[in-house]
């Protein structure tokens, strides 16, 4: 997750979903921005929660902060207190089966400097797009969007989900709706030169593991695709 803490705004990067260009916008527009793990760009938003958890030291020290702070001014002490479930989320959701074809056909082009040895990735670069689709939804290599943006968790309140298929007028939307001022252009950046692929193939080799895919993402299908945004309506987390 990439946070900004002046701003308290964060982007959950779920793969797939346009998630380098809306870092680097994310970049160019809060220039407090850290990523919690620089190793794992991927992480999601309750294991974000965890990482930003402060031990017992940096606990006592934020509430010696504080008691500092009351005494100057009530309100910026109540402005900077815990910050961590006050986040305002950004993230992308996409087709599932549209976004499973592109991480496999991902993996297959990247060049890595040694040979990968997990056997999910291995599916894509010397196996089949079955294999590859069973290991992502049967054997849960691959989290559904409401298991990586923790839907019901403590920051779906403040969660904005955008829609990857109109992407720049929904990130317009959400700019306004968390006071981001003049917001930078979305950069194309690490887009596939494929173009525009045709997903029958892929389908027809994935025969019954679609009702998998439905299964396994079954609340994006049943209510997520109802929330994201488009640049009309704002999102409204489920009750």
């Amino acid at each position: 997750m990439l946070v900004s803490r002046q701003h308290r705004i964060a982007f959950a990067h779920y793969p797939k979903t346009a998630g380098t260009s809306l870092q680097r916008w994310f970049i160019e527009s809060f220039s407090d921005s850290t990523l919690l793990l620089p190793n794992n760009p991927h992480l999601d938003v309750a294991s974000s929660m965890k990482v930003m958890q402060p031990n017992k030291w940096q606990r006592e020290i934020t509430r010696l902060q504080q008691h500092s702070l009351r005494l100057v001014s009530p309100t910026l002490a109540a402005q900077y207190g815990p910050w961590q479930t006050s986040l305002q989320v950004i993230g992308v959701m996409r087709d599932p089966f549209e976004m499973l074809v592109s991480l496999f056909e991902f993996w297959q082009r990247v060049p890595f400097a040694i040979e990968p040895t997990d056997a999910f990735i291995g599916y894509a670069r010397h196996g089949c797009f079955r294999d590859f689709l069973a290991a992502a939804v049967i054997g849960g290599r691959v989290p559904n969007y409401k298991q990586f943006f923790n839907v019901g968790g403590p920051l779906w309140h403040n969660t904005r989900l955008l829609d990857f298929e109109s992407l720049k007028p929904a990130l317009d939307v959400v700019s306004v709706d968390f006071g981001v001022l003049n917001p930078r252009p979305l950069p194309e950046l690490n887009r596939s030169l494929r173009g525009q692929r045709n997903l029958d193939c892929y389908r027809d080799e994935a025969g019954p593991l679609m009702a998998e895919v439905h299964r396994h993402f079954r609340w994006y299908y049943e209510e997520g695709v109802h929330l994201m945004i488009r640049g009309k309506e704002p999102l409204r987390a489920a009750a």
